[in-house]
Protein backbone atom coordinates (compact mmCIF):
# COMPACT_ATOMS: atom_id res chain seq x y z
CA UNK A 1 0.00 0.00 0.00
CA UNK A 2 1.41 3.36 -1.07
CA UNK A 3 -0.23 6.47 0.31
CA UNK A 4 -0.86 9.42 -1.95
CA UNK A 5 -1.77 13.02 -1.25
CA UNK A 6 -5.42 11.96 -1.51
CA UNK A 7 -4.94 10.02 1.73
CA UNK A 8 -4.48 13.32 3.53
CA UNK A 9 -7.33 15.67 4.34
CA UNK A 10 -7.41 18.84 2.25
CA UNK A 11 -7.05 20.88 5.43
CA UNK A 12 -4.16 18.73 6.74
CA UNK A 13 -2.67 20.24 9.90
CA UNK A 14 1.14 20.15 10.11
CA UNK A 15 1.09 20.56 13.88
CA UNK A 16 0.28 18.20 16.75
CA UNK A 17 -3.24 16.96 17.20
CA UNK A 18 -2.63 17.48 20.94
CA UNK A 19 -2.60 21.24 20.40
CA UNK A 20 -6.32 21.16 19.56
CA UNK A 21 -7.11 20.84 23.27
CA UNK A 22 -3.93 22.32 24.74
CA UNK A 23 -2.29 24.89 22.45
CA UNK A 24 1.28 25.86 23.23
CA UNK A 25 1.21 28.92 25.48
CA UNK A 26 3.36 31.75 24.09
CA UNK A 27 5.34 33.53 26.76
CA UNK A 28 6.90 36.74 25.43
CA UNK A 29 10.59 37.54 25.82
CA UNK A 30 10.95 39.81 28.83
CA UNK A 31 14.03 41.17 30.49
CA UNK A 32 15.19 38.67 33.13
CA UNK A 33 16.57 39.67 36.51
CA UNK A 34 20.27 40.51 36.42
CA UNK A 35 21.00 38.00 39.19
CA UNK A 36 19.16 34.76 39.96
CA UNK A 37 19.68 31.69 42.08
CA UNK A 38 19.17 29.11 39.33
CA UNK A 39 18.94 29.40 35.55
CA UNK A 40 17.16 26.54 33.81
CA UNK A 41 17.65 26.23 30.06
CA UNK A 42 14.76 24.44 28.37
CA UNK A 43 11.06 24.58 29.29
CA UNK A 44 10.05 21.01 28.47
CA UNK A 45 9.22 18.31 30.98
CA UNK A 46 12.74 18.09 32.41
CA UNK A 47 13.33 21.81 32.80
CA UNK A 48 9.92 22.58 34.28
CA UNK A 49 10.08 19.65 36.67
CA UNK A 50 13.46 20.86 37.93
CA UNK A 51 12.15 24.43 38.17
CA UNK A 52 9.09 23.35 40.14
CA UNK A 53 11.20 21.43 42.64
CA UNK A 54 13.65 24.31 43.00
CA UNK A 55 10.97 26.98 43.37
CA UNK A 56 9.20 24.97 46.05
CA UNK A 57 12.60 24.50 47.68
CA UNK A 58 12.95 28.26 48.08
CA UNK A 59 15.23 29.09 45.17
CA UNK A 60 14.69 31.93 42.74
CA UNK A 61 14.38 30.28 39.33
CA UNK A 62 14.25 31.59 35.77
CA UNK A 63 13.53 29.14 32.94
CA UNK A 64 14.68 30.19 29.47
CA UNK A 65 13.34 28.63 26.29
CA UNK A 66 14.51 29.44 22.78
CA UNK A 67 10.94 29.07 21.49
CA UNK A 68 7.54 28.86 23.12
CA UNK A 69 7.70 26.65 26.23
CA UNK A 70 6.84 23.06 25.37
CA UNK A 71 6.69 23.41 21.60
CA UNK A 72 9.38 20.72 21.24
CA UNK A 73 9.08 17.05 22.08
CA UNK A 74 7.09 17.64 25.29
CA UNK A 75 3.92 18.40 23.31
CA UNK A 76 4.77 16.35 20.22
CA UNK A 77 5.27 12.85 21.66
CA UNK A 78 2.87 9.92 21.77
CA UNK A 79 2.06 10.24 25.46
CA UNK A 80 3.20 6.73 26.47
CA UNK A 81 3.87 6.21 30.18
CA UNK A 82 5.97 3.16 30.99
CA UNK A 83 8.77 1.55 32.96
CA UNK A 84 10.88 0.05 30.20
CA UNK A 85 14.41 0.98 29.15
CA UNK A 86 15.64 0.80 25.56
CA UNK A 87 18.22 -1.78 26.65
CA UNK A 88 16.74 -5.12 27.68
CA UNK A 89 17.47 -6.56 31.12
CA UNK A 90 19.63 -9.40 29.69
CA UNK A 91 21.61 -7.00 27.49
CA UNK A 92 22.10 -4.55 30.35
CA UNK A 93 23.29 -7.38 32.60
CA UNK A 94 25.77 -8.52 29.96
CA UNK A 95 27.15 -5.01 29.44
CA UNK A 96 27.22 -3.67 32.99
CA UNK A 97 26.58 -6.54 35.39
CA UNK A 98 23.53 -7.79 37.27
CA UNK A 99 23.76 -5.24 40.09
CA UNK A 100 23.64 -2.29 37.69
CA UNK A 101 20.81 -3.82 35.67
CA UNK A 102 18.74 -4.31 38.82
CA UNK A 103 19.43 -0.75 40.02
CA UNK A 104 18.44 0.85 36.71
CA UNK A 105 15.30 -1.22 36.20
CA UNK A 106 14.18 -0.70 39.77
CA UNK A 107 14.56 3.02 39.40
CA UNK A 108 12.75 3.29 36.09
CA UNK A 109 9.87 1.44 37.77
CA UNK A 110 10.12 3.86 40.69
CA UNK A 111 10.11 6.75 38.22
CA UNK A 112 6.85 5.58 36.69
CA UNK A 113 5.33 5.18 40.17
CA UNK A 114 6.57 8.66 41.11
CA UNK A 115 4.86 10.11 38.04
CA UNK A 116 1.61 8.37 39.01
CA UNK A 117 1.74 10.06 42.40
CA UNK A 118 2.84 13.39 40.97
CA UNK A 119 -0.06 13.62 38.51
CA UNK A 120 -2.57 12.60 41.16
CA UNK A 121 -1.10 14.82 43.87
CA UNK A 122 -0.95 17.86 41.61
CA UNK A 123 -4.41 17.12 40.16
CA UNK A 124 -3.12 17.59 36.60
CA UNK A 125 -5.91 17.02 34.10
CA UNK A 126 -4.15 15.20 31.25
CA UNK A 127 -6.30 12.09 30.59
CA UNK A 128 -3.78 9.87 32.34
CA UNK A 129 -4.94 6.24 32.25
CA UNK A 130 -3.22 3.00 33.27
CA UNK A 131 -4.54 1.14 30.23
CA UNK A 132 -1.55 -1.17 29.77
CA UNK A 133 0.73 -1.50 26.75
CA UNK A 134 0.95 -4.33 24.24
CA UNK A 135 4.25 -4.76 22.40
CA UNK A 136 3.81 -6.84 19.24
CA UNK A 137 6.57 -9.10 17.95
CA UNK A 138 7.56 -8.07 14.44
CA UNK A 139 9.31 -11.39 13.82
CA UNK A 140 9.04 -14.84 15.47
CA UNK A 141 12.40 -14.70 17.27
CA UNK A 142 11.34 -11.52 19.07
CA UNK A 143 8.88 -13.53 21.15
CA UNK A 144 11.60 -15.58 22.83
CA UNK A 145 13.67 -12.44 23.40
CA UNK A 146 10.80 -10.63 25.14
CA UNK A 147 9.97 -13.76 27.14
CA UNK A 148 13.56 -14.08 28.42
CA UNK A 149 13.60 -10.40 29.39
CA UNK A 150 10.28 -10.85 31.20
CA UNK A 151 11.55 -13.89 33.09
CA UNK A 152 14.67 -12.13 34.36
CA UNK A 153 12.92 -8.90 35.26
CA UNK A 154 10.24 -10.74 37.22
CA UNK A 155 12.94 -12.70 39.05
CA UNK A 156 15.22 -9.79 39.96
CA UNK A 157 13.06 -6.66 39.99
CA UNK A 158 9.39 -7.46 39.63
CA UNK A 159 7.48 -6.73 36.43
CA UNK A 160 3.71 -6.66 35.98
CA UNK A 161 3.63 -8.17 32.49
CA UNK A 162 2.67 -11.36 30.68
CA UNK A 163 3.52 -12.94 27.33
CA UNK A 164 0.72 -13.21 24.76
CA UNK A 165 1.08 -16.05 22.20
CA UNK A 166 0.31 -15.47 18.55
CA UNK A 167 -3.03 -17.25 18.79
CA UNK A 168 -4.20 -14.64 21.34
CA UNK A 169 -2.90 -11.46 19.71
CA UNK A 170 -6.40 -10.48 18.64
CA UNK A 171 -7.36 -10.04 22.27
CA UNK A 172 -4.78 -7.20 22.31
CA UNK A 173 -4.94 -5.71 18.82
CA UNK A 174 -6.90 -6.64 15.68
CA UNK A 175 -4.07 -7.44 13.29
CA UNK A 176 -2.50 -10.58 11.83
CA UNK A 177 0.98 -9.05 11.52
CA UNK A 178 2.40 -9.92 14.95
CA UNK A 179 4.02 -13.15 16.10
CA UNK A 180 2.77 -12.86 19.65
CA UNK A 181 3.78 -10.11 22.04
CA UNK A 182 3.96 -8.86 25.61
CA UNK A 183 1.33 -7.08 27.67
CA UNK A 184 2.74 -4.66 30.27
CA UNK A 185 -0.15 -4.11 32.66
CA UNK A 186 1.44 -1.23 34.58
CA UNK A 187 1.90 1.03 31.54
CA UNK A 188 -0.47 3.69 30.30
CA UNK A 189 -0.73 6.97 28.43
CA UNK A 190 -1.73 10.60 28.75
CA UNK A 191 -2.35 13.71 26.69
CA UNK A 192 1.21 15.11 26.51
CA UNK A 193 0.35 18.75 25.77
CA UNK A 194 -2.15 18.87 28.62
CA UNK A 195 0.44 17.34 30.94
CA UNK A 196 2.99 19.97 29.88
CA UNK A 197 0.44 22.73 30.42
CA UNK A 198 -0.23 21.44 33.95
CA UNK A 199 3.49 21.28 34.70
CA UNK A 200 4.02 24.80 33.37
CA UNK A 201 1.15 26.21 35.40
CA UNK A 202 2.40 24.64 38.60
CA UNK A 203 5.99 25.77 38.07
CA UNK A 204 4.84 29.34 37.51
CA UNK A 205 2.46 29.22 40.47
CA UNK A 206 5.38 28.10 42.64
CA UNK A 207 7.30 31.22 41.63
CA UNK A 208 9.40 30.09 38.67
CA UNK A 209 9.78 32.80 36.03
CA UNK A 210 9.40 31.16 32.61
CA UNK A 211 10.59 33.22 29.65
CA UNK A 212 9.98 32.18 26.04
CA UNK A 213 11.61 33.22 22.76
CA UNK A 214 14.90 33.78 24.59
CA UNK A 215 17.83 31.65 23.54
CA UNK A 216 20.78 31.20 25.87
CA UNK A 217 23.77 31.65 23.56
CA UNK A 218 26.65 31.49 26.02
CA UNK A 219 27.42 30.21 29.51
CA UNK A 220 30.69 31.11 31.21
CA UNK A 221 31.92 30.33 34.71
CA UNK A 222 33.21 33.23 36.79
CA UNK A 223 34.44 32.44 40.28
CA UNK A 224 31.55 30.75 42.11
CA UNK A 225 28.78 31.73 39.70
CA UNK A 226 27.86 31.60 36.03
CA UNK A 227 27.30 34.35 33.51
CA UNK A 228 24.71 33.61 30.83
CA UNK A 229 23.94 35.52 27.68
CA UNK A 230 20.18 35.15 27.32
CA UNK A 231 18.41 37.00 24.54
CA UNK A 232 21.44 39.27 24.28
CA UNK A 233 21.30 40.15 28.00
CA UNK A 234 23.79 39.33 30.76
CA UNK A 235 22.42 37.19 33.59
CA UNK A 236 24.37 35.97 36.63
CA UNK A 237 23.24 32.67 38.15
CA UNK A 238 24.43 30.65 41.11
CA UNK A 239 23.52 27.32 39.45
CA UNK A 240 22.61 26.23 35.94
CA UNK A 241 20.41 23.34 34.79
CA UNK A 242 20.42 22.32 31.13
CA UNK A 243 17.34 20.42 29.89
CA UNK A 244 17.38 20.93 26.11
CA UNK A 245 17.50 17.24 25.12
CA UNK A 246 16.86 16.77 21.36
CA UNK A 247 16.99 20.53 20.74
CA UNK A 248 20.50 21.08 22.13
CA UNK A 249 22.35 23.67 20.06
CA UNK A 250 26.04 24.34 19.35
CA UNK A 251 26.20 26.75 22.27
CA UNK A 252 26.27 23.64 24.51
CA UNK A 253 29.13 21.63 22.95
CA UNK A 254 29.79 19.25 25.86
CA UNK A 255 26.19 18.03 25.93
CA UNK A 256 25.71 18.16 22.18
CA UNK A 257 28.58 15.70 21.68
CA UNK A 258 26.74 13.19 23.87
CA UNK A 259 23.30 13.32 22.27
CA UNK A 260 21.99 11.93 19.01
CA UNK A 261 18.90 13.89 17.92
CA UNK A 262 16.39 11.60 16.21
CA UNK A 263 13.19 12.70 14.59
CA UNK A 264 9.99 10.96 15.60
CA UNK A 265 6.76 11.51 13.68
CA UNK A 266 3.07 11.00 14.30
CA UNK A 267 -0.08 11.12 12.18
CA UNK A 268 -3.68 11.36 13.37
CA UNK A 269 -6.60 9.93 11.44
CA UNK A 270 -9.99 11.46 10.89
CA UNK A 271 -12.66 10.36 13.42
CA UNK A 272 -13.58 6.69 12.98
CA UNK A 273 -16.78 4.81 13.89
CA UNK A 274 -16.80 3.68 17.55
CA UNK A 275 -17.29 0.07 16.47
CA UNK A 276 -14.13 0.23 14.35
CA UNK A 277 -12.06 1.64 17.20
CA UNK A 278 -13.43 -0.95 19.63
CA UNK A 279 -12.60 -3.80 17.25
CA UNK A 280 -9.11 -2.62 16.32
CA UNK A 281 -8.12 -1.64 19.88
CA UNK A 282 -9.80 -4.03 22.34
CA UNK A 283 -9.09 -2.70 25.82
CA UNK A 284 -7.98 0.65 24.33
CA UNK A 285 -4.33 -0.04 25.23
CA UNK A 286 -1.16 1.77 24.29
CA UNK A 287 0.52 -0.16 21.48
CA UNK A 288 4.07 -0.67 20.24
CA UNK A 289 6.19 -3.21 18.43
CA UNK A 290 9.69 -4.67 18.22
CA UNK A 291 10.68 -3.13 14.88
CA UNK A 292 14.16 -1.63 14.73
CA UNK A 293 12.40 1.51 13.50
CA UNK A 294 9.98 1.38 16.40
CA UNK A 295 6.28 2.16 15.82
CA UNK A 296 3.89 3.23 18.57
CA UNK A 297 0.19 3.95 18.36
CA UNK A 298 -2.96 4.48 20.38
CA UNK A 299 -6.40 6.03 20.25
CA UNK A 300 -7.05 9.67 21.03
CA UNK A 301 -8.26 10.40 24.59
CA UNK A 302 -11.85 10.71 23.36
CA UNK A 303 -11.56 7.35 21.60
CA UNK A 304 -12.40 8.63 18.11
CA UNK A 305 -9.07 8.67 16.24
CA UNK A 306 -5.91 6.62 15.81
CA UNK A 307 -2.59 8.32 16.45
CA UNK A 308 0.25 6.43 14.80
CA UNK A 309 3.91 7.28 15.33
CA UNK A 310 7.37 6.06 14.45
CA UNK A 311 10.99 6.93 13.75
CA UNK A 312 12.08 8.84 10.67
CA UNK A 313 13.31 6.92 7.68
CA UNK A 314 16.44 8.14 5.94
CA UNK A 315 14.63 10.43 3.49
CA UNK A 316 11.48 11.51 5.35
CA UNK A 317 12.99 13.97 7.82
CA UNK A 318 12.33 17.26 6.04
CA UNK A 319 9.15 16.47 4.09
CA UNK A 320 5.92 16.35 6.16
CA UNK A 321 3.99 14.55 3.43
CA UNK A 322 6.64 11.85 3.03
CA UNK A 323 6.73 11.50 6.81
CA UNK A 324 2.97 10.99 6.85
CA UNK A 325 3.10 8.59 3.93
CA UNK A 326 5.74 6.50 5.67
CA UNK A 327 3.50 6.12 8.73
CA UNK A 328 0.26 5.70 6.80
CA UNK A 329 1.77 2.81 4.84
CA UNK A 330 2.75 0.99 8.03
CA UNK A 331 -0.63 1.65 9.64
CA UNK A 332 -2.43 0.11 6.67
CA UNK A 333 -0.10 -2.91 6.76
CA UNK A 334 -1.38 -3.54 10.27
CA UNK A 335 -4.99 -2.53 9.60
CA UNK A 336 -5.87 -2.99 5.89
CA UNK A 337 -9.42 -1.74 6.43
CA UNK A 338 -8.01 1.76 7.08
CA UNK A 339 -6.73 2.18 3.51
CA UNK A 340 -9.51 4.70 2.73
CA UNK A 341 -9.06 6.61 5.98
CA UNK A 342 -7.89 10.22 5.73
CA UNK A 343 -5.05 11.71 7.75
CA UNK A 344 -5.90 15.06 9.38
CA UNK A 345 -2.64 15.82 11.26
CA UNK A 346 1.01 15.07 10.52
CA UNK A 347 3.84 16.38 12.69
CA UNK A 348 7.31 15.60 14.00
CA UNK A 349 9.68 16.43 16.83
CA UNK A 350 13.18 15.60 17.98
CA UNK A 351 13.99 13.24 20.81
CA UNK A 352 17.54 12.51 21.96
CA UNK A 353 19.29 9.16 22.21
CA UNK A 354 22.58 8.51 23.94
CA UNK A 355 25.37 6.25 22.77
CA UNK A 356 24.54 3.71 25.50
CA UNK A 357 20.74 4.08 24.98
CA UNK A 358 20.29 5.02 28.66
CA UNK A 359 18.90 8.16 30.24
CA UNK A 360 21.39 10.41 32.02
CA UNK A 361 21.37 12.92 34.85
CA UNK A 362 24.86 14.38 34.96
CA UNK A 363 27.05 17.09 36.45
CA UNK A 364 29.98 18.56 34.50
CA UNK A 365 32.06 21.67 35.19
CA UNK A 366 29.52 22.85 37.74
CA UNK A 367 26.51 22.55 35.39
CA UNK A 368 23.63 20.13 35.90
CA UNK A 369 22.25 18.22 32.91
CA UNK A 370 19.14 16.09 32.40
CA UNK A 371 18.92 14.62 28.92
CA UNK A 372 19.03 11.61 26.63
CA UNK A 373 15.62 10.20 27.47
CA UNK A 374 15.72 7.81 24.49
CA UNK A 375 12.02 8.10 23.72
CA UNK A 376 10.90 7.64 27.34
CA UNK A 377 10.69 11.30 28.20
CA UNK A 378 7.20 11.49 29.69
CA UNK A 379 8.36 9.50 32.69
CA UNK A 380 12.12 9.92 32.76
CA UNK A 381 12.51 13.59 31.81
CA UNK A 382 9.98 14.58 34.46
CA UNK A 383 11.41 12.25 37.09
CA UNK A 384 15.07 13.12 36.45
CA UNK A 385 14.19 16.82 36.24
CA UNK A 386 12.80 16.48 39.78
CA UNK A 387 15.94 14.63 40.85
CA UNK A 388 18.10 17.38 39.35
CA UNK A 389 16.20 20.00 41.30
CA UNK A 390 16.83 17.99 44.47
CA UNK A 391 20.53 17.79 43.65
CA UNK A 392 20.80 21.55 43.26
CA UNK A 393 19.06 21.89 46.63
CA UNK A 394 21.61 19.52 48.14
CA UNK A 395 19.05 16.90 49.13
CA UNK A 396 20.29 13.31 49.70
CA UNK A 397 17.24 11.87 47.93
CA UNK A 398 18.67 13.25 44.67
CA UNK A 399 20.83 10.13 44.38
CA UNK A 400 20.05 8.15 41.22
CA UNK A 401 21.38 5.16 39.32
CA UNK A 402 21.14 7.27 36.16
CA UNK A 403 24.07 9.44 37.25
CA UNK A 404 26.49 7.49 35.09
CA UNK A 405 29.51 8.17 32.84
CA UNK A 406 28.24 10.04 29.80
CA UNK A 407 30.13 8.84 26.74
CA UNK A 408 30.61 10.32 23.31
CA UNK A 409 32.54 9.18 20.23
CA UNK A 410 35.71 10.54 18.65
CA UNK A 411 35.08 13.37 16.18
CA UNK A 412 31.34 13.47 16.92
CA UNK A 413 30.15 17.07 17.36
CA UNK A 414 26.40 16.61 17.61
CA UNK A 415 25.43 16.43 13.94
CA UNK A 416 24.35 12.83 13.25
CA UNK A 417 25.50 12.65 9.65
CA UNK A 418 25.33 8.85 9.89
CA UNK A 419 21.61 8.62 10.71
CA UNK A 420 20.19 8.29 7.16
CA UNK A 421 22.40 5.26 6.57
CA UNK A 422 21.57 3.80 9.99
CA UNK A 423 17.84 4.29 9.45
CA UNK A 424 18.05 2.75 5.99
CA UNK A 425 19.89 -0.27 7.44
CA UNK A 426 17.35 -0.77 10.20
CA UNK A 427 14.50 -0.29 7.75
CA UNK A 428 15.87 -3.07 5.55
CA UNK A 429 16.26 -5.36 8.57
CA UNK A 430 12.62 -4.70 9.45
CA UNK A 431 11.52 -5.36 5.89
CA UNK A 432 13.43 -8.63 5.73
CA UNK A 433 12.53 -9.52 9.33
CA UNK A 434 16.10 -10.15 10.42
Amino acid sequence: MTATFSDFAQDLELQPYWWEDAPVRPLPPVEPPARIDVAVVGAGYGGLSAALTLARGGRGVVVFDAGDPGEGASTRNGGAVGETLRVSFPALTERHGLETAIALYREVRDGRAWLDQFIAGEAIDCHYARVGRFVGCHKPQDYDRLARDLELRQKHVGFDAVMVPKAEVHTMIDTDRYHGGRLIRSDGNLQPAMFHRGLLERAMAAGANVIGQTRVTAIAREDKHFVLTAGGRRVVAGDVVIATNGYTGPELPWLRRRLIPIQSQIIATEPLPPATIARLFPGNRQQGDTCNLHYYFRTSPDGTRILFGGRAGGHEINDPLRRGTHLFRRMVELFPELKETRVTHSWAGFIAYTFDHLQHMSFHDGIHYVSGCCGSGVVMATYLGHKTGLRVLGRPEAETAFDRPYRTRPFYTGTPWFMPAVMCYFGLRDRWRI
